[in-house]
């Protein structure tokens, strides 16, 4: 028995086995984090791109609305591959920045010259990895966001 005691073969071993499912679990749980990060920024660019766009009044490319086009547009800007049908943008116009907190004041749509735009975007990313999807409601996180712009005074028409 003393004999045994004292041999140290194989502690490494064991050692990493009592370990490394731990330590495995925290890598995949933080490249889940850093995906989902990752990804709720690049939609955040992809949204001021298309906000930038839109404010401009150009019209859209053949085969799509204008508000199709700020869809198509903030998910080609983010450079990830995300899924289309789990985008979700909204825009409403107002005659100003004032007209934010008035009741009734919202017109659905992208808005004409000098109008302020909200766009709201809403993404539901599922889970890159089964212990995230685990963690998650539903497996999905929401990813929601408002942008705030001011259309250009462009010529109407």
């Amino acid at each position: 028995m003393r004999r045994l005691a004292r041999d140290r073969r194989g502690v490494t071993a064991v050692e990493f086995a009592v370990t490394g499912g731990a330590f495995f679990l925290v890598l995949l749980l933080l490249m889940e984090a850093c995906w989902q990060v990752a990804a709720a920024a690049a939609l955040d660019a992809g949204g001021r791109e298309a906000a930038r766009w839109a404010g401009t009044g150009q019209a859209p490319p053949a085969g799509f609305t204008a508000a199709g086009y700020v869809t198509e547009t903030i998910l080609k800007s983010t450079g990830f591959p995300l899924r289309p049908e789990a985008l979700a943008v909204t825009a409403q116009s107002f005659p100003g920045f004032g007209a934010l907190s008035t009741p009734g004041a919202a017109k659905p749509g992208l808005g004409g010259p000098g109008d302020v735009v909200q766009y709201t975007v809403v993404y539901r990313s599922p889970g890159l990895t089964p212990f995230g999807r685990a963690l998650l409601p539903l497996g999905v996180l929401q990813v929601r966001f408002v942008i705030l712009a001011k259309n250009e005074p462009y010529p109407n028409g």
